[in-house]
């Protein structure tokens, strides 16, 4: 397949991935893969996101708290954020009320409190929701969103939830997981996604499909993933990368050289 990608989401920082970046990354660049962003989940990984990012001219940092760590956060979290952002976009931040998570206050607060410095400081905003749709569209609607942008990583929402984000302004973006076999959700998802408003991720070292080359999802499988999207779009190959391509330049281009 002819044409760049850029992977939208994924967590090089993951210690699974450890000394294998190298590896990882010379794989994406023969794939086409121009651009990786990094996201980091709790204040322990954005050093290691900064020096991914600072070593490595294809990755794109993200600093963020996401609501599964919501509750560990030690206090002062956000101004630390605040301080070292630079040139960081923020995320993963979000909402998760899967049962077993943090109390829905402790995540809200934490995920309007980014919202509120990625509005202020005018970042792209990398957001997680899961079985919180209808409060994340409440709280959008309220707070609005950055004029750099926001995006849904791993959307894995309805086509109405998708065309109520959309509205928003918000991208939707997807990994491997949405194109598994027996997937329902995603492929609705891929297929109602706007073309102006796809991004597509890796999410390593997880969110990778059943039959993909790596298992871990890595950056060098986002042409699989375009392919695979594709085929539920009903869309050429070629033309859909450099609409998603395009999309991740638009989305990011706060943070590019």
């Amino acid at each position: 397949m002819a044409g760049p990608c850029f992977d939208a989401h994924c967590h090089l920082q993951d210690p699974r991935l450890g000394r294998r970046i190298p590896e990882v990354l010379a794989r994406a660049r023969e794939a086409g893969v121009t651009h990786v962003a990094c996201c980091a989940t709790r204040e322990a990984d954005w050093d290691r996101v900064l020096e991914l990012a600072r070593d490595h001219a294809c990755v794109v940092p993200m600093l963020g708290l996401h609501p599964w760590f919501a509750e560990e956060a030690e206090a002062g979290w956000c101004g630390r954020l605040r301080a070292r952002i630079g040139k960081a976009g923020i995320g993963e931040c979000g909402l998760d009320f899967a049962p077993g998570r943090p109390g829905r206050e402790v995540q809200e607060a934490a995920f309007l409190a980014q919202l509120e410095l990625a509005i202020e400081s005018d970042r792209p905003v990398a957001i997680h929701c899961v079985r919180a749709w209808g409060r994340l569209v409440q709280l959008l609607r309220a707070t609005g969103i950055p004029a750099a942008g926001a995006m849904v990583h791993g959307f894995g929402g309805s086509p109405e939830v998708a065309a109520e984000l959309q509205g928003l302004g918000l991208y939707l973006s997807f990994s491997g997981a949405a194109v598994r076999p027996g997937a329902r959700r995603g492929p609705l998802g891929l297929a109602a996604a706007a073309a102006d408003r796809l991004l597509l991720e890796s999410d390593a070292p997880f969110g990778a499909a059943a039959g993909q080359a790596s298992e871990d999802g890595e950056p060098a499988t986002i042409p699989e993933l375009v392919l695979a999207a594709a085929r539920i779009r009903r869309a050429d190959p070629e033309r859909l990368a450099a609409e998603v391509h395009g999309n991740a330049l638009r989305f990011f281009r706060r943070l590019l050289p």
